[in-house]
């Protein structure tokens, strides 16, 4: 890799994190032991990815996705996201959204996150990129996104998913995997390996990701 493209990625991005900084409290005081607000938001959004889209339509999915989005720019506004595990929740929260917009500001969360010290924080930075590029009509470049792709139906029962999944549009050869694995992504050889279990009909949950500190 090239150390440089990380530093000048991270540079980038922490510029961007000044914009959302600037309504966060400085020299925060240490959270309490109880549950935030904001990881309570982040709870309901991960229950409603397994639950609430199999039972609603996904207007009414995305709804409600924007109602938490909402809620948590009025905290940012108010001072009241402040610690870097509110930022790592905030910045999933975000990244469910279907804009470019939603995506870059999750993004932009995300590495506010590792600003303060939830180095954790790699993967969803890199996989909000990714989903940024995507919404603008940009190849992805780490290759976190496993996108539908029904030219490769499965025809395996009890498959996870009704149809298999591709990478494409992919930029491959934009990043090493040094640089993937920097951010907890796994190498492209794994990457292909995940999509041939896609379209067997298999989750290859375990391998979509490293394991980051």
């Amino acid at each position: 890799m090239q150390p440089r493209f990380v530093a000048s990625l991270i540079g980038l991005s922490l510029y961007s994190v000044a914009l959302v900084a600037q309504t966060s409290i400085p020299n925060p005081p240490k959270p309490p032991d109880t549950p935030s607000a904001v990881h309570r938001l982040y709870v309901e959004d991960q229950e409603d990815t397994k639950t609430i889209k199999d039972e609603a339509t996904d207007a009414e999915y995305l709804q409600r996705v924007k109602v938490r989005q909402q809620t948590l720019r009025t905290m940012l506004a108010a001072g009241q996201v402040t610690s870097g595990e509110d930022f790592l929740d905030a910045a999933f929260i975000f990244q469910h959204g279907d804009t470019a917009a939603d995506c870059l500001f999750a993004h932009i969360l995300a590495m506010e996150a590792m600003a303060r010290g939830r180095a954790s924080a790699r993967w969803i930075a890199a996989a909000t990129l990714d989903r940024y590029l995507q919404f603008s009509k940009q190849p992805q470049v780490f290759g976190t996104q496993y996108i539908m792709d029904s030219t490769h139906p499965v025809h395996v029962a009890g498959a996870p998913f009704p149809s298999g999944r591709t990478l494409e549009p992919y930029n491959e050869a934009f990043l090493s995997d040094s640089v993937r694995a920097e951010f907890c992504v796994p190498a492209l050889a794994q990457q292909k390996q995940n999509i041939a279990k896609f379209n067997a009909g298999k989750w290859p949950r375990e391998t979509m990701r490293l394991s980051c500190p």
